[in-house]
């Protein structure tokens, strides 16, 4: 993946680390809204399986950037200001991840870890639990004198950070806006990682799939889990590791669920698994219509 390009040639915005307790986070974008007193949105972005915070900078410039473009475009009015927050490596990375790494093999595929069907399903339970932490203590960091309100949180990520926000969509009802990109809902689990162990020569039996891990694997979400919320889903069509199609039946029945616009489905053709920067392009367009302006006034 081109991590580089996800800049879209923006600058970079300012950045702030900040340890909460021991959970330590980047906070971009707080210098260019020193001056407003508009409610704050919060952005958390998580970053993909064997990987690490480090590459998801060029994310949050990225997105930053263009999120300052569609402000100054005008289009809409501005509602909210906004922050993006990704985990930093070596405390705050996916279980398992960058600096947190402690056992490389259970990251790896069936061909090198037979309890393979762990690698997708443990880290989004942990992640969840962090992004919980940080909406419940980000802002007494940020703001110990009230100085800001931050009124919503949202959340996006790439193939196992996109995993998490679909965990995070269907579990935290706090977050209300979301787009996971390259990953798929809980409730497809079983599909795609059945099919990924199955291609591998792998009988869905012990030590693959213990009788202990099938509630997890076969957990659904409960019904309305996803009411009223805002999600733009995107894949790559040539995307062979996390393939759509094992996510179609469940992500068009959200959809068919939800209000006209409120979901989205967004497969690129001749891209694999992917975050491109047209994916890019497209999730700082739903933040911002979803979650930062409104229409202007006639």
């Amino acid at each position: 993946m081109d991590y580089p390009a996800l800049t879209l040639g923006h600058r970079e915005p300012s950045k702030r680390t900040l340890d909460l307790v021991d959970l330590t986070v980047h906070v971009y974008g707080l210098d260019e809204i020193r001056n407003s007193q508009l409610p704050i949105s919060v952005i958390i972005a998580s970053h993909g399986r064997c990987n690490s915070v480090k590459n998801m900078h060029y994310f949050a410039v990225g997105l930053c950037g263009e999120l300052r473009r569609l402000a100054r475009a005008g289009a809409r009015a501005k509602t909210h200001d906004v922050l993006v927050v990704t985990l930093v490596r070596g405390r705050a990375d996916h279980r398992n991840h960058g600096a947190r790494l402690k056992h490389r093999t259970a990251n790896l595929a069936f061909d090198q870890n037979p309890m393979h069907l762990l690698a997708p399903l443990t880290p989004p339970v942990g992640a969840v639990q962090d992004h919980q932490f940080i909406i419940e203590f980000l802002p007494v960091y940020l703001f110990p004198n009230d100085e800001r309100v931050v009124t919503q949180w949202m959340a996006t990520g790439i193939s196992l950070g996109g995993n998490t926000v679909w965990r995070l969509l269907a579990e935290e009802p706090r977050i209300r806006i979301g787009v996971p990109i390259i990953g798929l809902p809980p409730d497809s689990f079983v599909k795609y990682l059945s099919a990924r162990a199955v291609s591998a020569g792998l009988k869905l039996a012990p030590p693959t799939f213990p009788a202990s891990l099938r509630p997890w694997m076969e957990k659904k979400a409960k019904p309305g889990a996803y009411d009223g919320k805002k999600i733009l889903t995107l894949h790559g069509a040539g995307d062979e590791l996390v393939p759509y199609r094992y996510g179609q039946e469940d992500i068009r029945a959200v959809l068919a669920a939800a209000a006209e616009g409120e979901v989205e489905i967004w497969v690129q053709d001749g891209v694999g698994h992917i975050c491109s920067p047209e994916m890019l392009g497209r999730t700082a367009q739903w933040f911002w219509r979803w979650g930062l302006s409104e229409p202007k006034q006639a």
